[in-house]
């Protein structure tokens, strides 16, 4: 098969979650019901192939799958590279363990629950961006359409109040829009790369405040729930942060080293976290896992913790939402008024002083 073949179907299911989650499920079934995991994978590629799927990139993907697996590797090596690394962590902990099936179920719930928190964010920003993308288009249409040829026709020093500001603002636009769209393009281009990289210092108060807050909650979340899916899975707590910080960002390997310090000093990992200084994933989680690591049972309350966060990070996240689209529709639509209140008010100058020229 073409080498580009196989890049696109592999781009194509790393970033299909709906696609594996499904897949997965439906090898867990197989795997309860005692088929063997070569047969199962046949199963599931044999009935894809009859429905016409076959150049369908996860098609594409199982039969590589099949071939990696009869040359001896093991599910979680034979799928490396084609889906994300802690569900990969996640199935090879559970081939581990023995329970497979247990660790494909786990798996498909943490997509699960990071669909959740991204259609949170998503669903939240999508409408705000629209409503910027509306303000700056009805800015560029009266700055460079419509007050220019207001101006040809009355001199700028006849105008005044609302009038003459609505100029000003146009005439502004005009020189310095392209530079000041290059500096916000510059800016939003140095948030998201910072995402992932800026770990220390400041970064530690920003986390607690939005936008950054928002990246703190997503990939918290996502630590916790596979945090809880690898240490059910039989990894003791340690190997799972190692596992979980390495070849991460750099802002969740910071963190994640800085808690795995703490545990082998003697602290549990509630007092890790806390004692860490980086807040991660949040404080209140911090707390709940301090009062379980003193009990029995840390195992199963990670699990629960972690859903919980999940939860409780989506709605906090809507929260935030409908704060952000309140004062985006609030400002468009004030903005907006603005403009059309000083186009009238254009008009009626224009209207008068014409009048009076002929007099």
């Amino acid at each position: 098969m073409h080498e580009i073949e196989i890049a696109f179907a592999r781009f194509m299911v790393n970033n299909d979650m709906n696609a594996r989650r499904r897949l997965w499920r439906k090898l867990s079934k197989l795997l309860s019901n005692s088929v063997p995991i070569l047969q199962a994978l046949k199963s599931i590629h044999d009935r894809r192939i009859a429905s016409g799927s076959e150049k369908d990139p996860l098609t594409i993907a199982i039969g590589t799958w099949m071939d990696r697996i009869r040359n001896g590797h093991r599910l979680g090596m034979a799928v490396e590279g084609w889906i994300p690394r802690d569900e990969r962590m996640l199935i090879s902990a559970g081939e581990q363990s023995g329970e497979l099936d247990k660790a494909l179920l786990n798996a498909s719930e943490i997509m699960i629950s990071k669909s959740k928190i991204k259609k949170a964010v998503i669903g939240g920003l999508a409408y705000p961006v629209i409503m910027g993308f509306l303000a700056l288009a009805v800015l560029v249409m009266f700055s460079f359409k419509v007050i220019p040829e207001f101006s040809k026709v009355v001199p700028y020093e006849k105008w005044q109040g609302i009038a003459k500001f609505i100029i000003d603002l146009s005439t502004f636009a005009r020189q310095w829009l392209p530079l000041i769209l290059g500096f916000i393009i510059f800016l939003v281009a140095a948030f998201f790369l910072s995402l992932p990289r800026w770990a220390e210092g400041l970064r530690v108060r920003m986390d607690r405040y939005a936008p950054y807050s928002i990246y703190r909650m997503l990939q918290g979340g996502t630590w916790m729930i596979s945090l809880a899916a690898l240490v059910e899975a039989g990894v003791r707590i340690e190997n799972a942060i190692i596992d979980l910080g390495d070849g991460s960002s750099n802002w969740l390997k910071t963190r994640s080293d800085a808690c795995l310090r703490g545990m082998r000093s003697g602290q549990n990992l509630g007092d890790a976290l806390a004692k860490s200084g980086y807040e991660f994933p949040d404080r209140e989680i911090i707390d709940d896992l301090g009062v379980y690591a003193k009990l029995s049972g840390i195992d199963q309350a990670l699990s629960t913790v972690g859903r919980e966060w999940v939860d409780d990070g989506v709605e906090k996240i809507q929260g935030m939402m409908k704060v952000i689209f309140g004062i985006s529709v609030l400002t468009v639509g004030l903005f907006i008024a603005f403009m059309v209140g000083g186009l009238i008010s254009m008009e009626l100058q224009m209207s008068t002083i014409v009048q009076r020229s002929y007099h």
